[in-house]
């Protein structure tokens, strides 16, 4: 089969990962299209998908869920030796992560950390190719709001591959920093802001307690009113 390395994949073949994917148990639907890979093991198809998940998104939903419902089914040491070919294998440590977060096991963890040992992370890249304008509002705010379980493999995304049909709670994880971020844009998109807004634009992603420590100790925020009816600002200088 062509390379692991060689992604990403083209668009006309992404149809035949889709389909090579639902025979082994995906929640998706595809085309026997041509293409370059031969015919992979399950476990290179995990690899491909990963990787094309950067310029296919849904791809990374779909590796999530499947990783997330049928790991055991998967050879841990064919998954990787397979990753160890790959151009881009830190991919794989993001979907993990997010299945991890779904499967709170200590099987499901030793798994990871065997697939994924000597696995480097990326150099602090955009996860997703092409789907934001280079330096737009949106790439800023994957820059400075990115979720825990991108930044520990080099990669910048507000995305949660999380599907509904999981029947789970989980959300990625915003670390201080980025939650800092994402109050100081609170700040500077609204005049004034209280608690509940600050966990509406979180959606799940801390607290409420950890949402209302970040509020007294934000450096950066002036707070108004009673503890039930404080609003909260930006200090005056920092707008903008």
């Amino acid at each position: 089969m062509t390379s692991l390395a060689s992604v990403p994949m083209r668009e006309q073949e992404i149809p035949r990962l889709y389909a090579e994917l639902a025979a082994i148990g995906a929640r998706v639907e595809g085309r026997r299209v041509p293409w370059r890979f031969g015919t992979p093991t399950p476990e290179e198809l995990l690899v491909l998908a990963a990787q094309a998940s950067r310029k296919e998104p849904r791809l990374l939903w779909a590796l999530v869920e499947l990783l997330a419902g049928s790991y055991d089914r998967f050879n841990p040491l064919v998954l990787r030796r397979a990753l160890a070919r790959a151009r881009w294998p830190a991919t794989m440590g993001v979907a993990f992560e997010f299945a991890r977060l779904v499967v709170r096991s200590a099987e499901m963890d030793d798994v990871a950390r065997f697939v994924l040992s000597g696995v480097r992370p990326a150099p602090n890249e955009r996860y997703f190719l092409g789907t934001r304008a280079f330096a737009g509002r949106l790439a800023r705010r994957d820059a400075e709001e990115s979720l825990a379980e991108y930044l520990r493999w080099g990669y910048m995304s507000r995305e949660e591959p999380l599907a509904k049909e999981l029947t789970t709670q989980a959300h990625g994880t915003l670390a201080r920093p980025q939650r800092m971020n994402l109050l100081h844009r609170l700040g500077e998109d609204t005049k004034e802001f209280a608690l509940s807004d600050y966990l509406e634009a979180l959606r799940g992603r801390a607290s409420r307690r950890q949402a209302t420590r970040d509020l007294a100790t934000a450096p950066f925020l002036v707070r108004s009113g009673a503890t039930r009816g404080a609003k909260y600002r930006l200090r005056s200088g920092l707008v903008g």
